[in-house]
């Protein structure tokens, strides 16, 4: 069997277990796999796996797919496509070096409102569904497009399946960071946010303190 097909029923497994994996843990927490358990569980080891899979999987067959392209007229749109989606990838990384390994992994305490928290609650969210979901549309395969599309739900409902688990963490704070900052983005509130840097009523983007979740 190619391996092209390998990582492809790979992915779109692991995609499917994890979606499945939160729809059950929101009707019942003993089934509950996000937000990560405890580090060294089975669930976490499991969970990790499936989720460090499919987004191997898509990335790798994305890629493929966008390099083997032939060229023609969509070339420049797929080259654009492509190139959000790398800008997308490198946002992501640094979103994750904001908050940091441990919170990344539902460690540490604290919540996280300031720097590209003021912007979005899920930054990380944010910018991987930015980049899957351009990637794949630059890939425009039935396979590569999929399976993109797959891992771009799965991050969806990790952002939805986790707010319960903060709302019970962080109480008022939480609830009233909410009220504030949208879910992923919103341009009224990137306006509003960039207008008050500018007029020096908050403090400037990089140099804002960070908390951790």
């Amino acid at each position: 069997m190619p391996i092209d097909r390998i990582l492809t029923i790979a992915g779109a497994m692991s995609a499917l277990l994890l979606i499945a994996g939160m729809i059950a843990g929101r009707t019942n927490s003993a089934w509950r796999i996000w937000p990560a358990p405890p580090v060294g569980s089975v669930k976490s080891f499991i969970f990790w796996t499936l989720f460090r899979t499919a987004n191997i999987a898509a990335l790798v067959i994305a890629v493929e797919r966008v390099l083997s392209a032939p060229f023609n007229a969509l070339t420049p749109f797929r080259v654009g496509l492509a190139g959000i989606a790398f800008l997308a990838g490198i946002a992501y990384v640094y979103t994750l070096w904001s908050l940091g390994r441990k919170a990344t992994y539902c460690q540490a305490s604290g919540l996280a409102t300031e720097d590209v928290y003021r912007w979005t609650r899920n930054p990380q969210y944010s910018t991987a569904i930015l980049a899957f979901t351009t990637l794949g549309l630059a890939a425009w395969s039935l396979d590569a497009t999929g399976l993109a599309g797959a891992v771009v739900l799965v991050y969806a409902m990790m952002a939805r399946t986790e707010e319960p688990w903060l709302e019970a963490r962080y109480g008022t704070a939480y609830l009233k960071y909410k009220a504030d900052v949208p879910r992923f983005f919103n341009a009224r509130h990137a306006v509003s946010e960039l207008r008050a840097l500018l007029s020096e009523k908050v403090p400037a983007f990089a140099g804002g303190h960070r908390n951790k979740r």
